[in-house]
């Protein structure tokens, strides 16, 4: 059986502050994030495609874009306990999941860099 995957990233700059770094508050800091998803799907439709690259994309550069130029420490979803790379996965994976299952496709891994070296994997 065939298994195709599609690959898509997005970026945003964005704030943040850990709520207890190493046990003491973090200073309030900016990075340019980076977010990738890889999508699933095992059937293709009668242009001989799965998914539709645009449409993957652009679901997670709407998803991205609602935190761009923001302070995540303040975000309803990603800012408790602590506004870490692992909450934007999680809240992103929430966003877009059922958009990409709307499309056929199911989201398999979703990625966040915080920053240029610094990457986080949610494996679903």
């Amino acid at each position: 059986m065939k298994h195709w995957i599609y690959h898509s990233e997005a970026a945003f700059e964005a704030r943040h502050a850990l709520t207890k770094y190493r046990g003491e508050p973090e200073s309030a800091h900016r990075h340019r994030w980076r977010v990738a998803v890889e999508v699933g799907t095992d059937t293709l439709g009668p242009e001989h495609y799965g998914l539709d690259f645009h449409a993957v994309h652009a679901i997670l550069a709407k998803a991205a874009e609602c935190l761009h130029e923001t302070d995540l420490s303040r975000h309803p979803s990603i800012g408790t306990p602590s506004p870490t790379a692992e909450r934007v996965a999680e809240f992103l994976v929430e966003e877009t999941q059922p958009l990409f299952a709307g499309l056929g496709g199911t989201l398999l891994k979703l990625s966040v860099w915080e920053g240029p070296r610094n990457r986080v994997d949610l494996v679903l």
